[in-house]
């Protein structure tokens, strides 16, 4: 889709800050600010939501999300992440299907267990972070 910001990450027009991607799926930085080390993926071609994906793309995006989430555990000290997608008109804000991951620690003050992250703003740089989080 041509006015895309995702399919213009995706494909590489706009550069963005890459964790870690495949040939399908891609896992950059979120620049909004809101959460250090928020971080989104997203299947590079366009689909908006997750019921648009076909079947294998949707699992590749999951399983990017599995791979980044135990690298940002078992790799840079995180104790667990948070993950989010909106999949609706009302809820998300970029029309391309995304999935959001929030690392945490006990105690981030983001929210108490079984609540959802409550944005505080990044405290970090987002290319601080970046450095910190990517994936060789």
């Amino acid at each position: 889709m041509e006015d895309c910001a995702f399919c213009n990450i995706g494909s590489g027009e706009i550069k963005g800050l890459r964790i870690c991607e495949n040939d399908r799926v891609l896992a950059f930085m979120d620049l909004a600010g809101d959460y250090d080390g928020h971080i989104l993926v997203i299947p590079k071609e366009h689909y908006r939501y997750v019921t648009d994906c076909p079947e294998d793309v949707a699992r590749d995006v999951w399983s990017m999300v599995r791979k980044v989430s135990k690298h940002l555990i078992e790799d840079c000290g995180y104790d667990g992440i948070d993950i989010m997608s909106a999949n609706s008109p009302v809820s998300q804000s970029l029309p391309h299907f995304h999935v959001h991951i929030i690392p945490r620690k006990i105690g981030d003050g983001l929210g108490n267990p079984g609540q959802w992250p409550v944005p505080a703003g990044a405290k970090e740089d987002v290319r601080v972070m970046y450095e910190k989080l990517k994936m060789e």
